[in-house]
């Protein structure tokens, strides 16, 4: 049982990875987003809001993905303190995440399901106060 949670989680980090490849490949190819950036707000909120429409207390492991990556890019954060997450309030604020029905707090609750590893909590989202 514990050998099939690894491979899982290898898995996992192996898509992450090369979601955030794809990221950098079309950020700079795409959007203009200077190369080197690993967030596109705009990619993530539509990958986001397509593969997150279903049942978000189970979110599937396409939704995982890009609920992770959005939440992880450049996220850090101390106990006790708000976590600071720009890529995701940089997400919050594209027009198609809000269309699918989705925002910050849906984002923020799928993530600990999907095994995200910042600890992420009701004080998260007051990070991008003012950005959102």
């Amino acid at each position: 049982m514990e050998m099939q949670h690894s491979c899982g989680l290898q898995h996992h980090l192996l898509i992450v990875i090369f979601l955030i490849i794809g990221l950098l490949l079309s950020g700079a190819c795409i959007s203009g987003v200077k190369v080197g950036e690993p967030c596109d707000p705009e990619f993530l909120a539509w990958y986001i809001g397509w593969y997150c429409d279903g049942d978000l207390e189970h979110p599937n492991e396409m939704c995982c993905e890009g609920v992770v990556g959005a939440v992880g890019i450049n996220g850090e954060g101390l106990f006790g303190e708000a976590v600071k997450v720009p890529c995701l309030c940089r997400v919050a604020k594209e027009r198609s995440l809000g269309v699918a029905g989705l925002d910050i707090h849906n984002i923020l609750r799928m993530y600990p399901i999907c095994d995200g590893v910042l600890p992420v909590g009701p004080r998260t989202a007051e990070a991008c106060q003012g950005r959102v």
